[in-house]
């Protein structure tokens, strides 16, 4: 779940920084799994204006502008997108500037005729879906001013990994309550105003629920003479900021309302709804509807729909029907806000292989006491956004009403739970601001009624749970058991040392284990700078300092070995490194492993093979995702210590977790390495239990079948592959994996290039790829190349 901090402060006072709220929404039960800071990465990026417009004089596709970006000289800059003229106001990547991807940008030379930066898309800058051309802003945008102001991308968004049992949670108003609750605020809660006609919504449509045990509740209410278009710039930033794409007025508004109430809800266009009744009903078998994704989907299982006199518009809960869209044609519309039980909601979502937003929130349970709120704030919105009239009153039929739970908490059992004295003031305190009524209080007794959208408090437990969140696991002190224990447990270093042993064991490597001492000249040798500590007392010449690094170690390993005729190594150690300190030392917890020789094959006759950059690279790859990273990054290595091109930094952000690769031919020679190649990584094992996750996540197996395109893509010979295959990765969202299985340079292909080829893997969650589908997504690809690489398919 996204919650933008913008957003969320409509709702409550948050005077906090972002450190202490996301420690704050974590205790309270509200984990937070990410925060992006938008516009973080829009640094350098400018508002332009187009001064000088002309054609590259090698290039018919590319032009060669002057833009005005603030400076005191316009920019001189080429660009190869067909969307722009002179006089147009435009975003600029300045020199210096660093786009998604760890794009850089840099003064470049293309085809002759230098560039001193870049016109943006949308997708280059991270902050929309359109690569087509360039953004072209308004004739009032000022020039120089920074692009990320100008746009108001000073939001933060939170990822919060939400339990399913706080399904009230799945909002901006719901996570508002959590934070007034734990800082004894007060909630603000959307306020508007409904102007309503004289002529009633009782006129224009009736509700008649058929299934009176999976729909609970239905409210309607009607809307005439609308506009239906774009929706205003606030509207559509509340959007973007939580990863929606803004659509048309109408239905930006109901996306925004369920994100603000955790409450789904549709609007249907009226004219396209046959008679004036609205009806839920049981799906007749084989019944056919098509959905608003535009897959025609057969109902063949009991599943529950809403229907107008004649057909199907809609399957309750998931998703609308097309026959009944909202579009540029649209003037009267039918909004609907609903209660459709959970169990239902589930069996259908699974039974369709179809999910959304909307089933998300009713499979685990909604406020259905709400809904005349809901739908009164999606329509005074509407009216906003859209104009038109509001129907007077709301046709609704609530068949279950929902019924008040008493509960009740005893003050010395919830002190003995939780070992601490809490008083009855401060008892009472926390269930008030939690929303929670009081009915009774009689000596230690606490009688409460918990709100319709408190569905998870059910027992006196759970009392205890939000008393013990609310006042905050860090104000009860450890206290340690009056027992007698006679063995304790193994200490976090130990555990995290024998896990990644295991984890490196089971990878099929073999551990050694080496002194902390090496030889005063042996950072000069792996060509590693570190201050060391000296041994006053040394054994012998070969440990005269403790080791900062684990390679000059395994390279030791590897020599060794190398000179008793043992060609087959794959080895690693897990051990600490040291540096000088005020006091004692700088110890660091370090993972190093090593590849070296020819592989054995347990094959008939079968010849070894010499281990590569890409076995290794294997080993490094499988390793972190067993501790839990997998969103790494690896960049080209510049360390001294290896291969300059077949090496990589393995990245978070900035941050280097660590580096593999070939060493460095002059420290093959320094160590006595002969014969074969040596590959080394060195990682660090504080960082990767800082990025890295712990737990299992269990991920759905696609039933539809993948397809995969080979291409053989032609590129300068200085072009970095690995950012290719991102961008690639990134071109259209059916595209599952992008594999490299060949690079050539020789015959056929032009000096100064090469032939990079790779296998492209697509599918989709919903269904089977359609040709167009395939043929959309190949063009996307080609188009990326073209662009940002000037590539083109082999011929």
């Amino acid at each position: 779940m996204l919650i933008s901090l913008d957003w969320l402060k409509q709702y409550v006072d948050i005077d906090e920084n972002i450190k202490e709220l996301e420690n704050t929404l974590t205790m309270i039960g509200q984990e937070v799994e990410a925060i992006e800071v938008q516009g973080a990465h829009l640094d350098h990026v400018v508002v332009g204006q187009v001064v000088e417009y002309g054609k590259h004089p090698d290039s018919e596709k590319l032009s060669l502008l002057k833009v005005d970006a603030g400076d005191a000289e316009p920019l001189q800059i080429i660009c190869g997108a067909p969307n722009h003229k002179e006089g147009d106001k435009v975003v600029v990547a300045k020199i210096g500037a660093i786009l998604p991807g760890d794009f850089k940008i840099k003064k470049a030379k293309v085809r002759g005729v230098e560039s001193f930066g870049m016109l943006c898309s949308e997708v280059e800058l991270g902050i929309g879906e359109d690569a087509d051309g360039i953004i072209i802003l308004p004739e009032d945008a000022p020039v120089g001013t920074e692009y990320r102001k100008y746009m108001g991308l000073d939001d933060t968004i939170f990822e919060l990994e939400i339990t399913p049992n706080r399904p009230d949670c799945l909002s901006h108003v719901g996570i508002a309550r959590e934070v007034a609750a734990y800082y004894g605020r007060k909630v603000k809660y959307p306020k508007y105003e409904l102007e309503e006609v004289i002529e009633p919504t009782s006129d224009n449509v009736t509700v008649d629920i058929q299934d009176k045990d999976r729909c609970k509740r239905y409210t309607a209410r009607v809307l005439k003479n609308v506009k239906v278009g774009e929706s205003p710039e606030w509207l559509k930033k509340r959007l973007r900021a939580i990863g929606l794409r803004p659509i048309n007025n109408i239905v930006d508004v109901t996306n925004f309302v369920m994100f603000e109430y955790n409450h789904p809800m549709h609007a249907f266009d009226l004219q396209k709804l046959s008679g004036n009744k609205i009806i839920i009903r049981e799906a007749e078998a084989g019944e056919k509807i098509v959905t608003l994704d535009g897959e025609e989907r057969e109902l063949n299982n009991k599943e529950l729909v809403i229907a107008d006199e004649e057909k199907a518009v809609a399957i309750a809960g998931i998703m609308g029907g097309e026959n009944t869209q909202v579009d540029e044609e649209t003037t009267d519309l039918l909004l609907e806000v609903a209660y459709f039980t959970p169990e239902n909601i589930r069996k259908t979502s699974k039974a369709l292989g179809l999910s959304s937003d909307s089933s998300y929130r009713f499979e685990r349970g909604i406020d259905r006491d709400n809904s005349e709120e809901v739908i009164n704030r999606a329509a005074s919105l509407m009216k906003e956004v859209a104009g038109g009239e509001i129907l007077n009153g709301n046709a609704d039929k609530y068949i279950e009403k929902f019924e008040e739970r008493e509960v009740t908490l005893d003050l010395g059992k919830l002190n003995k739970f939780v070992g601490k004295e809490i008083t009855l003031e401060e008892v009472g305190e926390i269930l008030r601001n939690l929303g929670l009524e009081i009915k009774t209080s009689a000596g230690n007794i606490v009688t409460v009624c918990p709100p319709s959208y408190r569905g998870d408090l059910t027992r006196t437990a759970d009392l205890y749970e939000e008393v013990i969140r609310m006042y905050g696991f860090e104000n009860i002190e450890d206290k340690m058991p009056v027992a007698n224990i006679e063995a304790g447990n193994k200490d976090e270093e130990t555990m995290v040392v024998e896990n990644m042993k295991g984890a490196l064991v089971e990878l099929g490597l073999q551990e050694v284990i080496n002194y902390s001492f090496i030889p005063v000249n042996a950072l000069d040798k792996v060509k590693v700078e570190a201050e060391t500590i000296s041994i006053k007392n040394p054994l012998n010449e070969d440990m005269t300092v403790m080791r900062p690094t684990l390679i000059y170690s395994l390279l030791s390993n590897v020599r060794d070995n190398f000179n008793r005729n043992q060609f087959d190594l794959n080895l690693f150690e897990v051990s600490r490194t040291f540096t000088p300190a005020e006091e004692l030392a700088n110890e660091e917890l370090k993972v190093a492993i090593a590849l070296a020789g020819r592989a054995s094959k347990d094959l008939w006759d079968a010849k070894p093979e010499a281990y590569d950059f890409y076995d290794l690279k294997g080993y490094v790859e499988n390793f972190l995702g067993l501790m839990g990273m997998n969103r790494f990054q690896l960049a080209r290595s510049e360390n001294p210590t290896f291969h300059p091109g077949r090496s990589a930094d393995i990245k978070m952000g900035k941050d280097i977790v660590g580096t593999f690769g070939e060493i460095h031919p002059d420290v093959a020679e320094n160590m006595g390495i002969k014969k074969e190649r040596a590959y080394v990584a060195e990682l660090d094992v504080a960082k990767i239990l800082k990025y890295g996750k712990s737990g299992i996540k269990y991920e759905r197996i696609v039933k539809f079948p993948e397809v995969t395109r080979d291409l053989a893509i032609l590129v300068d010979a200085d072009v970095l592959v690995g950012n290719m295959v991102a961008d690639i990765k990134k071109s259209s969202n059916i595209i599952e994996n992008v594999e490299l299985f060949d690079v050539y340079v020789g015959e056929r292909v032009e000096e100064g290039k090469k032939s990079v080829a790779v296998q492209v893997s697509m599918r989709k969650a919903t269904g089977t790829l359609e040709e167009k589908e395939i043929t959309g997504a190949i063009e996307k690809i080609l188009g990326t190349i073209k662009k940002r690489y000037n590539g083109e398919i082999r011929q």
